[in-house]
C-alpha cells in the first residue's frame, strides 16, 4: 500500500488531467483476528489515501457487515453497489453509485461545469450457488445479488442524463465482465476484479474497454481516457504498473504498514495455529532424521532453513502467523509448529518441511507396515522435491525472484563430498 500511494500521488503530480482511484472490491480476504487487523489497517490506509471509491466484492462481508460498514465510515471509504439487495426488503445494502465532478468551478462552496463522471458497482460471484456471508446472531440481515447485466442497463439509464463518462466497476471476474459488456451498452469503462488475471491494455467489447489488474495488490491498473471537445471518449489506453521496489514508499503509510506489523506481531502471541486431534500428520523433527541422514542433516545445517527463523527475529516478526508459517516447520498441524515453549524443536525450515512429515517414512525405515498413507512407496513416503513445494512459500509476493532451477542448488543434499 505505501508503494501505490506513492505511486497515485506521482502521478496526480505530474498529470495534468484529472484522477480517480477505485478499487473492485474483496478488500477483506478471510476471517478470524488476524484478518480483522488487517482489515483495520487497509480501510485506514485507503482513507488516507482518499480513494474514491470501493466496490462491495463477495468476500467483504466475511467479517461481518457492520464491521465493513462500520470501517468505511469511520475511515471515509464511499462503498458502492448497485446489484445487492436485502432479501427482506427489496432495498440496496450500499448506494449504487457516486457522481465525481472532476476539475470543477468553484463559489462559494457550490461547484458547476468540470466532467461528471458516475461510478456504479456490480458483483456477480463466480460460483453461481454462492451467497453472500452474513450472520443472523450478529443482527446481520441475508443479502442477494440481482442480475449484473439488467442492473447495468439500469445504472446507465439512470445515469447518462446526469454524467458524461460512465465506469463500472464490476467484481465478476474476467469472463462474466466480457458478457455485460456485450449486452449492455452506452458504458465508458469497466474496471474488472475477482480474479488474478491482470489485463492493463484494454480489451474492447462492444465499444466498452475492459481492463483488470489482477489481484492482492500486486499491480495498480491505470487507464488514460482521452475526450474531445464534447466529453466524447476518442482514445482509451492503460497499462498494468507493477508495485516493486522501484517505487519508494510513502511515508506515512510505510508508518501505517510498521504499525499493522507490529499489532500482528502482538496478535501472534495469543494465538495457537487450530489443529484437530483427527490430524494424524506427524512430525518428527530434524534430530530425527539426522540419525540416519547425518551427512544431509550436517549440509543443512549449512543452509539458510536452518536459520529462517533469523530474519523473523531481526525483524520483530517472529510472532507473525502470516510470515511465522514459511520460517518453522509443520505449521498448525498435530505436533507441528504450535509456540516457542510448547514445540521449540519444530522451528526453521527443517527436513519435513521440504520433504513432508517423516513418521511413515521412519515405519517403512524400520521395516514397519505402513497402512493408510496416500505416499508413493517408490519415494520412501516421502514427497519428491519440486517447484510446487518450494512455491508454496517462495510465491510471487514474498520472493518474486525466486528461480527454482537455480535456487534449488542452494539447499540441494551434496553428500558426496
Amino acid at each position: 500500500m505505501a508503494r501505490r500511494a506513492a505511486y497515485v500521488q506521482t502521478v496526480a503530480a505530474n498529470d495534468t488531467a484529472s484522477v480517480l482511484h477505485v478499487d473492485c472490491g474483496d478488500m477483506i480476504g478471510g476471517q478470524g483476528a488476524l484478518e480483522e487487523v488487517r482489515a483495520r489497517h487497509l480501510f485506514e490506509s485507503y482513507g488516507l489515501m482518499k480513494v474514491d471509491c470501493v466496490n462491495f466484492g463477495m468476500s467483504d462481508a466475511l467479517l461481518g457487515q457492520n464491521f465493513l460498514l462500520e470501517q468505511a465510515r469511520e475511515n471515509g471509504v464511499p462503498l458502492i453497489s448497485a446489484n445487492v439487495f436485502y432479501f427482506e426488503t427489496g432495498e440496496r445494502f450500499l448506494k449504487p453509485y457516486i457522481i465525481k465532478r472532476l476539475s470543477p468551478k468553484r463559489l462559494l462552496g457550490f461547484e458547476w461545469g468540470g466532467l461528471r463522471v458516475g461510478i456504479f458497482g456490480l458483483l456477480q460471484p463466480l460460483d453461481e450457488m454462492a451467497g453472500i456471508p452474513w450472520d443472523r446472531e450478529k443482527g446481520e440481515h441475508r443479502l442477494v445479488y440481482k442480475d449484473p447485466t439488467i442492473v447495468a442497463r439500469e445504472m446507465v439509464e439512470e445515469l447518462r442524463p446526469k454524467c458524461d463518462l460512465i465506469i463500472c466497476l464490476a467484481h465478476t471476474g474476467w469472463l462474466q465482465a466480457r458478457g455485460i459488456a456485450r449486452n449492455a451498452s452506452g458504458i465508458d469503462l469497466i474496471i474488472v476484479g475477482s480474479g488474478a488475471n491482470v489485463k492493463g491494455e484494454p480489451y474492447v467489447v462492444n465499444n466498452i474497454p475492459l481492463v483488470m489488474p489482477g489481484d492482492e495488490g500486486k499491480y495498480l491498473g491505470v487507464v488514460e481516457l482521452l475526450l474531445d471537445e464534447k466529453k466524447r471518449v476518442q482514445r482509451v489506453g492503460g497499462f498494468a504498473q507493477e508495485l516493486d521496489d522501484s517505487i519508494q514508499d510513502d511515508p506515512a503509510q510505510a508508518e501505517l504498514v510498521k504499525r499493522f506489523n507490529a499489532e500482528l506481531q502482538e496478535v501472534g502471541k495469543e494465538i495457537v495455529p487450530a489443529t484437530s486431534q483427527l490430524d494424524q500428520i506427524r512430525f518428527l523433527g530434524a534430530e530425527a532424521c539426522a540419525d540416519c541422514h547425518s551427512s544431509e542433516y550436517r549440509q543443512w545445517k549449512g543452509t539458510s532453513h536452518a536459520k529462517a527463523l533469523d530474519p523473523l527475529v531481526k525483524e520483530n516478526q517472529d510472532y507473525n502467523p502470516n510470515c511465522l508459517k514459511c520460517h518453522v516447520t509443520g505449521y498448525g498441524y498435530f505436533n507441528g509448529f504450535h509456540s516457542y515453549e510448547m514445540t521449540p524443536d519444530m522451528v526453521n525450515v527443517q527436513c519435513e518441511a521440504c520433504h513432508g512429515s517423516g513418521s511413515d517414512h521412519a515405519k517403512w525405515a524400520r521395516g514397519e507396515p505402513v497402512t493408510g498413507s496416500d505416499r508413493d512407496p517408490a519415494l520412501k513416503y516421502l514427497f519428491a522435491i519440486n517447484d510446487r513445494r518450494c512455491t508454496s512459500c517462495h510465491d510471487s509476493e514474498n520472493d518474486p525472484d525466486f528461480n527454482f532451477a537455480a535456487d534449488i542448488r542452494r539447499v540441494l543434499h551434496r553428500t558426496d563430498e
